[in-house]
């Protein structure tokens, strides 16, 4: 009598098998991640060279009137929700750099009509700092911004030491500005 041949197990099936444990183990990976921590190539490197119009009422914002003082960036837009959620807590952080002049805040407002932004910060409450418009983004680009808000953290010989996806906590700000220099 004949020994009963083994069939070989598909391909197919080998690929669902993988899929089937591969997919969850990502899944989980992924999801233990911190999200307001992306990797940014501009941390580590020089502030980028610019000069953006100023919002309605603000002053010009450009880069070298920054140099010298440890220094807080926030993209933001009308249209990001969570950028009306952080607001507050941005204008107490303009009010703290103004009264204590450890270090200088600016806003770049991030592919925004104009109209759009001064509406926003009518109804929102208008920073204590100056807020200069990307309108096209390209500034943006040049720091790696793909999501409002976003948060750089630069230091006093104008190298960016730290990058904030999202929203800012009172936590993130305290422990950045320890990073850049700006409190002791």
């Amino acid at each position: 009598m004949l020994a009963a041949q083994k069939r070989p197990i598909p391909r197919w099936k080998w690929l669902l098998g993988a899929a089937v444990v591969a997919i969850p183990l990502l899944l989980g990976i992924g999801l233990t991640k911190d999200p307001s921590f992306i990797p940014s190539m501009i941390v580590g490197r020089s502030l980028p060279s610019f000069s953006l119009e100023p919002l309605a009422g603000t002053e010009q914002v450009a880069s070298e009137k920054l140099l010298g003082k440890p220094l807080v960036i926030n993209f933001w837009a009308s249209w990001c929700v969570s950028c009306r959620d952080e607001h507050p807590l941005l204008v107490q952080l303009g009010d703290r750099a103004e009264l204590f002049d450890e270090f200088d805040i600016i806003g770049i407002n991030y592919r925004d009509s104009p109209v759009a932004a001064a509406q926003f910060l009518d109804r929102q409450g208008h920073f204590p700092y100056p807020s200069g418009q990307d309108k096209r983004g390209r500034l943006g680009i040049d720091f790696g911004v793909y999501g409002m808000p976003e948060t750089f953290f630069v230091d006093a010989e104008g190298v960016v030491q730290a990058r904030q996806v999202g929203p800012l906590t009172p936590q993130a700000i305290e422990q950045n500005l320890k990073l850049i220099g700006a409190v002791r």
